[in-house]
Order: structure tokens, then C-alpha cells, then sequence
């Protein structure tokens, strides 16, 4: 049986690993939650076709921008080929919320929203209703951290 005085250790070190593992570990696409997956596996595409969050196949994956996407169909890769930043989450498929905030964080790919045409994702619900008010502050606060992430 482990030691209670050990357990606030291994606490502290599991938040550490959490808060610096995603900042020493940047990609430009969020592939490090998922193993390489972009949006964890979801297909990209059929958020705005479908206005559905759609598991993709590996049967239907492509390679774009150092991450492998997932598609529910040919047709989906393709219109993904065709145009991938018109399909592509912003700020590379971490929680928009928390871009706004100045921080990488995972995405839960069945939290989104379709905002003027372009995809966010989210890690949790409360950050998709926070979004619902000052929208326009929320997305301005998170671009100019996110070109701080891609000037790094």
C-alpha cells in the first residue's frame, strides 16, 4: 500500500507533466494528445457538412501539415485536399478557450462550433458557452496567442 505522504508528490508531478509536457511539446497541429491523429480521429469535414462531430476511417487518411486526418469518405479527403485550411480547426485543433487564455490544451472533438465560416474546438462544454458571449474578444485574444505559439 503506497505511502499517504506520497500522494501530494505524485499529484504535483502528474500537474507538471500536464501544464509543461503540451508547452515543450509544440506542433503546429494538436497531433501529441492523439498520436499523430489530427482532431483525434474525428473527420475535419463532416462538421460542416453534416454539422455532425464524425469519427473518420484510416482507410480515408491523409497526411497534411505533419498530422494524419481521418475521413468518413473519399469525397470528404478529397474536398479536404482540395482546400484544408477552409476545413481545418483554428489554431491548429487546440481548445479555442483555452488559446484565448494563452494556453495549449486538448480538445473533446464532440465540443465545437462553426463561427463565421471557420471551425473551433474545444475541451470541455464550458469553454464552448464562455465563447458564447464576447465571441469576437475571445477569437482576437486567441490569435495573437496563437501567432505567439507559431513564432516560437
Amino acid at each position: 500500500m503506497m505511502n499517504r505522504r506520497f500522494i501530494p508528490l505524485i499529484f504535483l508531478i502528474a500537474t507538471l507533466i500536464l501544464v509543461v509536457r503540451p508547452a515543450l511539446a509544440f506542433e503546429k497541429v494538436n497531433i501529441g494528445f492523439f498520436g499523430g491523429v489530427a482532431l483525434g480521429g474525428y473527420d475535419a469535414v463532416s462538421y460542416f457538412t453534416t454539422s455532425q462531430a464524425v469519427e473518420g476511417s484510416q482507410e480515408f487518411a491523409l497526411e497534411w501539415n505533419g498530422a494524419s486526418w481521418l475521413f468518413v469518405s473519399q469525397a470528404n479527403r478529397q474536398r479536404f485536399t482540395n482546400s484544408p485550411e477552409q476545413f481545418a480547426p483554428q489554431y491548429g485543433g487546440y481548445c479555442a478557450n483555452q488559446m484565448s487564455l494563452g494556453y495549449l490544451s486538448d480538445i473533446d472533438p464532440e465540443v465545437w462550433r462553426i463561427i463565421d465560416g471557420k471551425l473551433y474546438v474545444f475541451g470541455h462544454e464550458s469553454g464552448r458557452v464562455r465563447w458564447q458571449t464576447d465571441t469576437d474578444k475571445h477569437i482576437s485574444k486567441a490569435v495573437r496567442n496563437w501567432q505567439t505559439y507559431l513564432s516560437q
